[in-house]
């Protein structure tokens, strides 16, 4: 499309179209001189929606993205916050008409673009796709991506400082396991905190398929399946699956309230350093589709980690503004 518009372009400027025409003054251009985008407005007149030319003039990016643009016209849009979309590097063509119909123009255009990308503005569960770079330590595990069937971590090693069952309070499962990489990451945040006077113990890490299907079924079975599926991920779609998060305890106290203990912000501060965000935050529960778990470390490496903290946003809102046009 980009190259038929600038070879058009070309050739309405060789026939003088740069001049205002009747045409023109059909989609409401009466000077074309003053429109920048005056020679493709020409060249495409008869794909445009006539008496908004004013608002294909306003557009930015020489109209690179016509046929979106359309469609945003279509909708009612004006050229200021059609440019605010276009503009964001990780607008994506092919999702226009989702982010037209999510958009409520309550939310900012940052967030229409970021949460259909995430796939909030569909159900859960559908369009699931499955992850292929399984080695990726930033991979997204969600409502919407999950680990290959009866995947298993190549490289999983013993999960350092990991709970005993009957001598630690709320320990959850022994042994435990972790990939290496991310059990080297926690080795050092423990050995940080002990430094601090503080006992960073895990109480669960990896979760093998069955596992978690047996704890997402007696939940669902028990208690609903959606109260499950707002606490407790199926199979293939819990980070614990990947081995790549570590459930977390300070000095002995109970997991779920981890966020009172007077380490708690130490925790929170230095996690980053070594490569963990806290996954699931309170104020998240839209985003990630989970309850907040004050408890919940999950490895995404020590450079993302930063700028995930830094931005203050979750995995999948950094994930959903990594993508590309």
């Amino acid at each position: 499309m980009k190259k038929r518009m600038i070879y058009l372009s070309c050739v309405a400027l060789l026939l003088g179209a740069c001049s205002s025409s009747d045409k023109t003054k059909e989609y409401g251009v009466t000077d074309t001189k003053s429109c920048d985008n005056a020679l493709v407005l020409e060249a495409n007149k008869d794909d445009l929606i006539k008496d908004k030319g004013s608002i294909y003039c306003a557009v930015d990016e020489n109209l690179s993205h016509l046929d979106q643009v359309t469609a945003f016209v279509k909708a009612g849009y004006q050229a200021e916050r059609i440019n605010e979309f276009l503009k964001l590097s990780y607008y994506q063509d092919k999702l226009t008409d989702r982010y037209i119909a999510y958009d409520d123009q309550k939310k900012s255009v940052e967030d229409v673009v970021t949460y259909v990308n995430i796939g909030l503005d569909q159900p859960y569960f559908t369009n699931m796709d499955t992850i292929q770079d399984t080695k990726n330590p930033l991979m997204l595990i969600n409502k919407y991506h999950k680990l290959p069937d009866g995947y298993e971590p190549e490289d999983l090693t013993p999960t350092p400082n990991a709970c005993v069952i009957g001598e630690d309070y709320s320990c959850q499962s022994e042994p435990q396991y972790l990939v290496k990489e991310v059990a080297e990451a926690f080795e050092k945040l423990v050995k940080a905190g002990k430094q601090e006077g503080i006992n960073i113990k895990a109480i669960a890490s990896y979760r093998s398929f069955a596992y978690q299907k047996n704890l997402y079924d007696y939940y669902a079975n028990t208690e609903g399946k959606d109260y499950a599926d707002q606490y407790y991920a199926r199979p293939g779609q819990s980070e614990h699956n990947s081995g790549l998060a570590v459930d977390v305890t300070l000095d002995n106290e109970n997991f779920n309230e981890i966020e009172k203990s007077p380490h708690y912000q130490w925790l929170l501060d230095h996690i980053n350093a070594y490569g963990f965000i806290l996954r699931y935050e309170e104020d998240k529960v839209p985003v990630t589709g989970y309850n907040y778990e004050s408890w919940h470390l999950r490895y995404v490496g020590k450079d993302a980690a930063e700028e995930i903290t830094k931005q203050g946003l979750t995995l999948d809102e950094y994930i959903a503004r990594k993508a590309g046009k």
